[in-house]
């Protein structure tokens, strides 16, 4: 059986039934508000590389980008346990990859996230407390000559029924503020209730981060290698650079994994590019797969985990220790299409990732650049 016939028997490539979709959706995102429009196909997008010297950092930032829950099966039941292997799997998104749409004027993403506002600091008054969750959708438009545009939309709601009744008890506030912003001059740090506020700026030439301190422009991701062997000695020279110092193949296994995994999230690669970086993440000794599975939204696709194997005996945020297999990335991919559905950080056992991002919309547009709306 070749690999894409594994991937249909796999994957059944049947879409969620609609009450699926619309329970994932209302769990991200609260009950649809009049006029909404229909989520087009989405995908998650990948945190930043985090590199061996740039863990601890992420550690502290994943905090802002928590989506929890995602990678489970709302309303469909458990996910299936099929072992699959993840060569196979990965394999087979690489032929997919390369007949991925290029035309288009834009490279256009559309994320969200949530997180709690004020790391649980309770907002009320007298019994009337509560928790707010602080959500974001993000938009970026990158033309090929690296013009770029950003836009978001941000906005706070209770974060259980528990908080929205404390929270109308307390008068039903639509603005909670807090200190200034670090813009000139500077401003309340505000937020509001939905629709919240949104914004759109030019901000001149972009350039996408696939590694520790490494950004490459439009043009630079054109040329990256299409044969994986290459494309795997170019991610070693990057990850060793970023290092600046010798390290266990543990290590390096670990931060190379990291990079071809940025590769094929959100970035504008060509598809004999992303092919590449699928196949080269292939033969990865410490990349496996953790079967069938399904995002957030209920759309099926396979696990991927990239285990950061000799990296456990780094020293994170309170100086806690993680023994191996213990922190691990977690890509949630559709080999029938290429595209990766989830990218998450996962400490221990939990059954929520410690970070991840939504993706709504990625891929090329004739779309101009708009102030972002509600999901």
């Amino acid at each position: 059986m070749d690999e894409m016939s594994m991937v249909r028997r796999l994957l059944d490539e049947s879409p969620p039934l609609p009450h699926v979709v619309a329970e994932g959706r209302e769990r991200l995102f609260g009950p649809p508000a009049r006029g909404t429009r229909t989520i087009r196909r989405a995908a998650f997008r990948s945190a930043v590389g985090l590199g061996l010297t740039g863990v601890a950092a992420a550690a502290a930032l994943a905090v802002a980008t928590l989506v929890p829950g995602a990678g489970t099966s709302p309303g469909g039941g458990d996910p299936a346990t099929t072992d699959v292997s993840a060569r196979k799997v990965l394999l087979a998104a690489a032929v997919r990859a390369e007949s991925a749409p290029t035309s288009g004027t834009y490279w256009h993403v559309r994320s969200m996230s949530r997180t709690t506002w004020g790391r649980g600091q309770k907002l009320g008054r007298g019994d009337n407390r509560y928790t707010v969750e602080h959500l974001s959708v993000h938009e970026n438009w990158t033309k090929r000559n690296g013009r770029a545009w950003w836009g978001s939309r941000e906005w706070v709601r209770p974060k259980t029924t528990e908080d929205e009744a404390a929270w109308r008890r307390d008068g039903s506030p639509s603005k909670w503020c807090r200190g200034k912003t670090d813009t000139e001059p500077p401003r309340p740090n505000c937020l509001h209730t939905a629709p919240g506020t949104a914004s759109l700026a030019h901000v001149g030439d972009d350039t996408f981060v696939v590694a520790e301190g490494r950004g490459l422009t439009f043009v630079q991701l054109r040329r990256l290698p299409e044969d994986p062997d290459t494309l795997r000695a170019w991610v070693v020279d990057a990850v060793k650079d970023d290092l600046h110092r010798s390290v266990s193949a543990d290590i390096l296994d670990y931060n190379v994994a990291e990079v071809l995994a940025n590769l094929l999230v959100d970035v504008p690669a060509p598809p004999g590019v992303r092919a590449a970086a699928y196949r080269a993440l292939a033969d990865m000794p410490n990349v496996t797969s953790t079967g069938p599975t399904r995002d957030e939204l209920g759309r099926a696709g396979v696990g991927i985990l990239i285990d950061t194997g000799a990296m456990a005996g780094a020293v994170f945020p309170g100086g806690r220790r993680f023994k191996a297999g213990e922190l691990t990335r977690k890509l949630i991919i559709d080999p029938a299409t290429s595209y990766v559905l989830a990218s998450q950080t996962i400490i221990g056992e939990r059954s929520d990732p410690f970070s991840g991002t939504l993706i709504l919309e990625v891929g090329w547009t004739d779309e101009k650049p708009h102030k972002p709306a509600l999901p």
